[in-house]
């Protein structure tokens, strides 16, 4: 399928107002397996990533990894050697598989990890790392045979995952955000709904008259008040705050 053929945003806020009719994990399993089979994935798992401890494991909050692969994964206390586990756990940034780089001659669990997720059909996959503000870190992996990363694709992913995150903790009632510490501004509220729906910065200041540095202030102003590291954590975190809509 060509990436030109594929309205990736369309995809995430349709995904979104799934999630918002959904109300067990099956069915939020379900529907975002469906969404991120359009990426080219197979499977994905949202998840805690506490630090490395004698007995640290991971905490699977919504498990859409093959049943085969979680347990053999558990089974052999994969979560200390994994390279991928390990970049989530100091990123805050979205990344591709291949770049959790490690030494396979110093580490070779590592290696062992990676090479028996490709023989449960995991061959690459994207994280989106969540900083959480509690001093824990979670993230969402999604993985498959042949991902899309067009640049697209991987915002539409990171805002998925977001969402997806944020979803998961509201159904096993350990929500991380309710509302913002104070409303947003009617203008705060203006440049997210835009750069919810891909403008950047530049391109709002056009639509709405104004300068670029008046939108990058009111996009700090409302990341500020949202607890967001970022832009797209600050659309998402508007929308499970009832503070914008798309």
């Amino acid at each position: 399928m060509s990436a030109k053929s594929v309205d990736y945003a369309n995809i995430a806020f349709d995904l979104i107002d799934e999630f918002d009719r959904s109300f067990r994990p099956e069915q939020v399993v379900g529907c975002m397996s469906t969404a991120l089979g359009r990426f080219g994935f197979s499977s994905f798992l949202v998840v805690d990533v506490p630090e490395i401890t004698s007995n640290a494991r991971p905490v699977f909050l919504l498990n859409g990894w093959p049943p085969a692969w979680a347990e053999h994964y558990q089974g052999h206390n994969y979560y200390k050697d994994d390279p991928v586990a390990a970049r989530c756990r100091r990123s805050v940034d979205p990344f591709e598989w291949s770049e959790a780089t490690y030494d396979a001659e110093k580490c070779p669990r590592a290696a062992e990890v990676m090479d028996a997720g490709r023989q449960f059909g995991l061959h690459d996959g994207f994280v989106v790392p969540i900083d959480r503000h509690t001093g824990t870190m979670s993230g969402v992996t999604m993985a498959g045979d042949r991902p899309d990363f067009e640049p697209r694709a991987k915002r539409a992913m990171h805002l998925i995952g977001l969402y997806a995150h944020a979803k998961a903790m509201s159904l096993i009632g350990r929500e991380d955000i309710s509302r913002p510490a104070s409303d947003l501004t009617e203008g705060e509220r203006e440049v997210l709904t835009w750069t919810a729906v891909g403008k950047s910065s530049w391109e709002i200041s056009v639509i709405l008259n104004m300068s670029e540095a008046g939108v990058v202030w009111r996009l700090k102003q409302a990341m500020s008040k949202l607890g967001a590291n970022n832009k797209t954590q600050a659309v998402v975190n508007a929308i499970v705050a009832k503070q914008i809509s798309i």
